[in-house]
Formats: structure tokens, sequence, C-alpha cells
């Protein structure tokens, strides 16, 4: 086991930590609170900037697997109270571990030919809900446009169950965005209440773009200026849309099942 470090609630890491849940800074952070979270912070070998546990308190055996890999692997490693940690642990943090993961850097030239578009959406439930189905339907790839949320706020972490740690995460502009998607020739699907033919009529050839609209106004008008193709889920109910979650989940898995019969 490595060395650590006590520190006392004046530390300069409690007041980051307390600014990553209201602020969502400093940027290249993720703040981890969750079990299977760090966990998967080990099988994907994700760089560790801090730890920190608390040492009043009695571990799992399980829990303390992850305390020992993360005290020899992270950066920082420290130590808390038990009164230290309750005044900067999330409701739903029963596990009394906290980390700080440094954000996988990408890059956007290694893009594959199947990505997700999520443009200007606002709720981090619903973001962390589709970089979930995503990470289901194989899509590596996940461009937020124009973000409205931060990729390291700690309700899409928490409702991406880690998986914004497992996939690539690009926050650009939609003008980087569109002018990536035409000089690489991707099919650009534009996720429609009623235009254009049904979801289940595409094959979805080639490089896919699927793009996803904010949740009150859509998608961004300026996608119509410029070739694209418009998909809509029917609706044979009373309501005239579906959540913005549940319908790039139904769209990612028609694209991903048509891509997976043209190659078989």
């Amino acid at each position: 086991m490595s060395r650590y470090i006590n520190i006392s609630k004046s530390h300069e890491i409690i007041k980051t930590i307390k600014q990553l849940k209201t602020s969502s800074k400093p940027k290249h952070l993720y703040l981890i609170e969750d079990l299977s979270i760090l966990e998967l912070c080990i099988e994907n070998k994700n760089i560790i900037d801090t730890f920190i546990f608390c040492d009043e308190l009695e571990y799992s055996n399980q829990a303390q697997k992850v305390i020992d890999y993360f005290l020899a692997n992270s950066k920082n490693s420290y130590s808390i109270s038990k009164k230290t940690f309750q005044s900067i642990e999330s409701k739903d943090n029963n596990i009394g571990l906290i980390a700080l993961v440094e954000k996988p850097k990408v890059n956007l030239n290694n893009l594959s030919d199947f990505v997700l578009i999520l443009d200007r959406l606002e709720n981090a439930g619903n973001v962390g809900t589709l970089l979930r189905t995503a990470d289901a339907c194989n899509i590596k790839d996940v461009i937020l446009v124009d973000k409205t949320v931060n990729a390291n706020n700690v309700k899409l972490i928490q409702s991406s169950r880690g998986m914004i740690l497992t996939e690539n995460i690009y926050e650009l502009t939609y003008e980087e965005t569109l002018e990536y998607l035409q000089n690489n020739n991707y099919n650009i699907y534009l996720g429609e209440p009623v235009l254009g033919k049904k979801h289940t009529e595409y094959n979805y050839e080639g490089k896919t773009a699927i793009v996803i609209g904010h949740e009150r106004f859509g998608i961004n008008s300026d996608w119509y200026n410029h070739k694209h193709i418009k998909v809509y889920i029917p609706m044979y109910g009373k309501m005239t849309s579906l959540n913005v979650a549940v319908a790039g989940s139904i769209l990612m898995y028609e694209a991903r099942m048509k891509k997976d019969i043209k190659d078989e």
C-alpha cells in the first residue's frame, strides 16, 4: 500500500471537490463517488489524479480492493475524518470513497464510422442515458454540440453509470461538427418528430451520424441548410413525441441492427 496524507476540511482539495459538485470546474477532472464506477476506472486504466478515503470507516472486502488499487495508482492520496467526509459526500455516496479522475484525451481524427451527435442537450440525466445506450450499441464516439451540460457534471457521470469514462467524448461547436462530418462523408440523420421516413425504412449504410436535438427546441435549424436525412419514430398514441433519451436510444438500436444485418 502506498503512502497517503491525512488532511483536514481546510485543504485545497476539499475546496476543489465542492467546486466540482456545483460548477463542474476544473473541467479536466471527473468526480467519482460510486463503487462500481471506481471499479470501472480500474478496468479502464483511467488516470487517477486524487483519491480520498475515510480512515474512521470500516470497508467491505470489495471496497478494500479498490482502496488498495487507488492508493497504489493515484497521483495524490488522502485520508480524511468521518466528519470531513460527511461535509463533502453526496447523498448517494455510502461507500466512503472519492476519486478525481482525469478526463480521457480524445483525437477527432480517430472517429469511427458510427457516431452520436447530441445537439445542445441540457439535461444531464438524458445525456447520461444516451451514453449508456451508445455503449450498448457499440458506439464509442459521442459529440456534444454547443454543450449546455458539461461532460464532467456529477449528475451526468452518475446517470451514465461511468460510461462517460469509456466513451470518447468530444465537445465541439456546431460549425466544427458539421465541417468534420462533411469532410469525412458521413450520412447525417436528423431525428425528427414527423418528417422524413420511419426509422425502420433506412439501411444506415456507410458512415453514420445520428443527431439528437434539444429537449424543448429540437435540432438546431442550421442543420437543415446542409445535406441531411430526416428520420422519425412513428407515434401511435396521443403523445406527439418521446423523451429525447428514449427516442435517441431507439434510433441507435435500429441503426446498429441494420448495420449488423449487413455485416452478417
